[in-house]
């Protein structure tokens, strides 16, 4: 099995989740990546993908597992044969088995288009949003995990999972608190981490942890 990290910049980072999985099946047509299918009455490609971004917001560490008897090497120039710029992957990891990125990753890193010391996070961060046709007020609480700076930019490690933090909300907080005119688009998710032996550990690490990355 091959896991791939690729990018979701440009008009991707406007495509549903579900469309991305779409897509997935023909790029694989397209790069003439061989995918193994699960067995039973209604057989589907073995891909499995990395928690879903949030539309608009773009990404350079989307993770991708594919079930594929090619290797390392040949599935990254494959896929990047049949990509556009902005949907290209960087590193491709061999691993024994699928390791569920779905549901393993606790937490992502976010740069969002705001100066590093534009708000002061002890302050709280109230979120406003509509769900199902309701007004929601939450907290962000303890699920921002940690607030640093690429940059100059404001950048935030968000919690994922069971959890999660949605990157477009505390955008969406951030400008209302701020005044600013700045655009969920300019949100770049740039890395995204499991848990591992009690600590926070990122993909490439966690994934070259038991395979050699190839790229």
């Amino acid at each position: 099995m091959i896991v791939l990290r690729y990018s979701r910049l440009g008009t991707r980072r406007f495509v549903s989740h579900i469309d991305v999985l779409r897509d997935f099946a023909r790029i694989m047509r397209r790069a003439d990546i061989p995918v193994n299918y699960s067995g039973g009455f209604n057989p589907h490609a073995l891909l499995f993908f990395s928690p879903p971004t949030p539309v608009g917001v773009g990404s350079e560490a989307e993770y991708a597992a594919i079930d594929t008897a090619l290797s390392a090497e040949e599935t990254l120039a494959r896929f990047n044969s049949a990509v556009g710029a902005d949907g290209r992957a960087s590193a491709a990891y061999e691993v024994s088995r699928n390791p569920n990125l779905a549901g393993r990753i606790s937490a992502a890193d976010y740069v969002f288009p705001f100066p590093a010391e534009a708000y002061d996070f002890s302050r709280g961060l109230e979120l406003e949003y509509v769900k199902k046709g309701e007004r929601v007020k939450e907290s962000a609480g303890d699920r921002i995990l940690a607030v640093g700076e690429r940059g100059e930019l404001l950048a935030l490690t968000l919690a994922s999972g069971n959890v999660t933090l949605r990157a477009d909300r505390v955008f969406d907080a951030l400008r209302r608190e701020l005044g600013s005119a700045a655009d969920v688009s300019d949100v770049l998710k740039t890395e995204q981490y499991v848990m591992a032996d009690g600590a926070l550990t990122s993909v490439p690490d966690y994934l070259s942890s038991s395979c050699r990355e190839k790229k």
